[in-house]
């Protein structure tokens, strides 16, 4: 899977790289991630990869996987590089005492966002946060200090915040038993290198039994503010 272009969304552009994970047949009941997936690769693992791999457009996937298995990783690691569709591997798990965890995954070819966070052990059973579909885009444009920044910057656009360490993600209690994770993103005046002006949290919340119940605006920041 390569990279999606920014989308945009009427008012609001939206330039999150939302990391597909593999669909699972019907039937089938994916296994827990635990750290048994973690995986460091060994020092001369890029090279080989690329030098095996580049230029293979069409099953760059499947390369990349197969020089994975060939330097040796756990079972695990190897299930859970073929559930992000063949894109990345597993660097850092973080159990949190309830039914959701949080993993952070190396997607190494990629040009942007090499650091792909994802929630997982819930239903589904992966989610990147950065997957656009879960930024309720009505909510933040009713945010105040959102529409400020819009109008100040109507090219305003939503980039992931720090995912290179599964701690930039706070997870805590709801009352009802369930979870919520609080998600950083940052706000910037219309492309990647632009200059940031802001910052917006995202709640992603789940009940008791694991299950998705959808994210909410917690907070948005001018900087400067």
């Amino acid at each position: 899977m390569s990279a999606r272009a920014p989308a945009l969304f009427a008012a609001v552009c939206l330039a999150l790289v939302a990391a597909r994970a593999a669909p699972l047949p019907d039937d089938a009941t994916p296994a827990r991630v635990t750290r048994d997936a973690v995986w460091s690769p060994p020092a001369d693992f890029a090279g080989a990869m690329h030098r095996a791999c580049d230029g293979r457009s069409g099953d760059f996937g499947a390369c990349f996987v197969g020089e994975m298995e060939k330097a040796g990783p756990p079972a695990a690691a190897l299930a859970f590089a073929r559930r992000t569709g063949d894109q990345g591997y597993l660097e850092e798990f973080r159990a949190t005492g309830g039914r959701v965890d949080v993993a952070v995954a190396q997607y190494p070819f990629r040009a942007n966002e090499n650091a792909v966070c994802f929630l997982v052990n819930g239903a589904p059973p992966l989610i990147d946060v950065d997957d656009p579909r879960y930024l309720d885009r009505d909510a933040l444009r009713r945010d105040p200090v959102y529409a400020g920044i819009l109008r100040a910057r109507p090219d305003a656009a939503v980039f992931p915040g720090p995912r290179s360490k599964a701690d930039a993600v706070v997870d805590a209690r709801l009352p009802d038993g369930g979870q919520t994770f609080r998600v950083p993103y940052a706000l910037t005046d219309g492309c990647h290198a632009c200059a940031r002006i802001g910052a917006l949290t995202l709640e992603f919340d789940f009940d008791a039994s694991g299950r998705f119940a959808g994210t909410r605006v917690a907070s948005v920041r001018a900087d400067g503010r």
